[in-house]
């Protein structure tokens, strides 16, 4: 693997992930070691972008990724992602009339692994073996703890390997500009699931990969019912505050689900009237053409002035953001003529953004790769008439260093000002409709208090809840 193109990739990686994502919460970076052993275990609800993520933005070490065979295999990419170290295996689903060709290449890449873990390299792989937009963790497979444990068995258990759950959860994945939370659980070894892992092969395996399940669904919304999901998120912005980190913002929305979902089996008919209850508060808001962000806003006049200050100070910022505005205007419009060529449409109408997505990121690095060097050598011919060779190339060179960050910036300040503008205009609307207004409050904090009481409920129902 090259130590330069590898580095190089991430580097690109972390900066398409800090433009394409709003913001990106990493919890639990410290449970990763700075050195030793690990293969770090995440569920994978957003395909390539959860690999992304995961290779910038976790830790500084090198990662190792094992992921499905095919990938490796591609003309063009698989040399790429070959380069990044990926390992590929045999999924059973590819293999169907070929178990045996399938069960001998997965040796052959757990013998590729066995080196990278005995020189304390990180492995990651993704459990669940696919991506789906299934709302609930699937079963996690064996695979990570097979790789681990016979690295363990060739270092004749002295390794001290470590098995890292890692949760990834999106605001909206389908979203430009959305939010995602990374968050990295308690890792785990051999030693915490038998006293004698060497005399007890199947059973490590077994519990360890169920300990991992437990793991992962502890990290992530796990909406076991997905006839539930749309009752569970309506309710969870209900209570929810938006300027609260990610994290607060994932737990309550865990709370919210593990109550619906205890409720749904024991006391149906109690979210059924709670149910009922928010449909008709819907309706309301439709008949009064007003919507739950209107609503929320509990003190509107102040809420005008510090929006409208807010707007005034972004709109002067974004004035002084015009140098990121034109340095990344080609990639920018690069990216935003390639979207539309990779837009596909998935079956039951849904598009398929992610490949729509990365199109778009390559698209726009391939103009920045044509346009950065064109400015900059532009502000260097400019530059060197006035002041010369040393000075040109010196300004010439802290705007190539500017390029990249000015961009970023623009995105960062167009993001506040959009959100601003929103909040005055949902302001406005508020005191332009008071009385439908302030009667749909009413309406909304009963609303939050049957919610609160349900989530008060299921926590006092203590183990039999669980």
């Amino acid at each position: 693997m090259s130590e330069w193109f590898y580095w190089f990739g991430r580097a690109l990686l972390n900066q398409t992930s800090r433009l394409y994502y709003r913001r990106i919460e990493v919890t639990g970076r410290e449970h990763i070691p700075a050195a030793g052993p690990a293969i770090l275990v995440a569920n994978h609800p957003n395909s390539v972008a959860d690999a992304f993520l995961l290779a910038s933005q976790l830790t500084p070490r090198k990662i190792n990724f094992i992921a499905k065979e095919s990938i490796t295999r591609a003309p063009v990419v698989g040399w790429v992602v070959r380069q990044f170290g990926l390992v590929g295996v045999a999924r059973a689903m590819e293999y169907e009339n070929r178990r045996e060709l399938a069960r001998q290449r997965n040796q052959a890449a757990i013998h590729t692994c066995i080196p990278r873990l005995l020189a304390g390299e990180l492995l990651a792989i993704f459990g669940e073996g696919i991506s789906t937009d299934a709302r609930h963790l699937h079963i996690i497979r064996k695979g990570a703890l097979r790789f681990g444990y016979a690295a363990e068995k060739a270092a004749d258990f002295r390794l001290g390997l470590r098995w890292i759950p890692v949760g990834f959860t999106y605001s909206a994945k389908q979203h430009f500009r959305s939010d995602v939370l990374i968050r990295v659980g308690q890792p785990f070894s051999l030693a915490d699931l038998d006293s004698d892992p060497a005399a007890h092969e199947a059973l490590v395996l077994q519990s360890g990969t169920q300990r991992l399940q437990r793991d992962l669904e502890a990290l992530i919304v796990n909406i076991e019912t997905e006839g539930l999901a749309g009752l569970i998120d309506k309710l969870a912005e209900l209570v929810a505050n938006p300027a609260s980190p990610l994290t607060a913002q994932v737990v309550r929305h865990q709370r919210v689900a593990r109550a619906v979902g205890y409720f749904n089996q024991t006391r149906p008919e109690r979210l059924t009237h709670l149910a009922e209850a928010l449909q008709r508060y819907e309706r309301q808001l439709a008949r009064a053409e007003l919507s739950d962000d209107v609503i929320r806003q509990r003190h509107p006049l102040p809420v005008l002035w510090k929006n409208l200050g807010g707007v005034l100070r972004s709109s002067l910022l974004m004035v002084l953001n015009l140098y990121g505005w034109a340095n990344s205007f080609i990639p920018r419009w690069s990216a935003a003529f390639a979207r539309p060529l990779a837009r596909r449409q998935l079956p039951g109408g849904q598009m398929d953004v992610t490949k729509e997505a990365f199109f778009a990121s390559l698209a726009a690095w391939l103009g920045a790769a044509v346009a950065f060097p064109l400015q900059t050598y532009f502000v260097y011919l400019w530059a060197e008439a006035s002041i010369g060779f040393r000075g040109a190339a010196g300004l010439a060179t802290v705007y190539a260093l500017s390029l990249i960050p000015s961009w970023r910036l623009f995105v960062r300040r167009r993001d506040i000002l959009r959100e601003q503008l929103a909040n005055l205009r949902d302001t406005l609307v508020f005191l332009l409709r008071p009385r439908h207004a302030v009667r749909l409050q009413v309406v909304r904090r009963r609303l939050q208090r049957e919610v609160r009481h349900l989530l008060t409920d299921f926590e006092a129902a203590g183990p039999r809840a669980a």
